[in-house]
């Protein structure tokens, strides 16, 4: 069970989906990839696998579109430095950093691609505990129109580079793959792992949601019921 315990600077540390029907949400990826909720606020849950935390579903605030997202977050030691780095960089700040309890604060940007991106000082330097299993975030990818555009937003904040093999990469560790697209939502797209991903795309249909790249190249990427993006690897 592979577990995590710290996150380096700019790695994605958290993922969570907000949502206008968190029961809804729920059930469905409850049945999808066999998670289970723990109540955190009454707006707030956390998402737990085997008895270990792999991410977060929030309630959608009253008065945005009926439509979800999963978020990803990067950590920094620096919230504050990073709005204004954000800024800078042809980005902007949407929520700045506010307290998430006592775990820490968290901040919400849109980068210099469109592509909302959020921003966490743990108090402690893990995140998500569990990973890298069967109904676990497995990896993320970076959907852009230019990856050229994305390393010049990524690179002074975190010191993200563009691999030859389209990896997203801080300190040669690749935390992301590149994905230059116009087609959709640019977006940080958390990866799920399936032992079988074929099943695993067959019972999301089934359930609800929408196939949105058939993954023959690629990983399967899937819009649930309610609009959130995720794609499923295999694990």
């Amino acid at each position: 069970m592979p577990r995590r315990t710290s996150y380096a600077i700019g790695a994605p540390c958290w993922a969570d989906c907000i949502t206008p029907d968190l029961s809804g949400s729920r059930e469905f990826y409850s049945a999808l990839l066999g998670w289970e909720f723990v109540t955190e606020s009454p707006d707030y849950q956390l998402v737990v696998l085997g008895g270990e935390i792999i991410g977060g579903f929030g309630a959608a605030p009253v008065g945005l579109p009926p439509q979800a997202a999963w978020n990803v977050y990067l950590a920094t030691k620096d919230a504050e430095h990073c709005c204004v780095q954000v800024g800078r960089l042809g980005g902007r700040v949407v929520m700045p950093p506010v307290p998430a309890g006592e775990n820490g604060r968290l901040l919400l940007a849109v980068d210099s691609s469109g592509v909302t991106v959020g921003f966490w000082e743990g108090a402690r330097a893990e995140g998500v505990v569990l990973a890298d299993e069967p109904g676990a975030i497995c990896g993320h990818e970076l959907r852009v129109p230019s990856a050229i555009q994305a390393e010049a937003f990524y690179g002074p904040l975190f010191g993200y580079r563009l691999g030859a093999d389209g990896q997203f990469a801080v300190d040669g560790f690749g935390y992301a793959r590149v994905v230059e697209s116009d087609q959709g939502r640019p977006c940080w797209l958390p990866l799920f792992g399936a032992a079988d991903p074929a099943d695993a795309v067959r019972r999301a249909v089934g359930l609800g949601a929408r196939l949105v790249r058939p993954g023959a190249e690629e990983p399967p990427v899937l819009r649930d019921p309610w609009g959130a993006e995720f794609g499923l690897v295999p694990a």
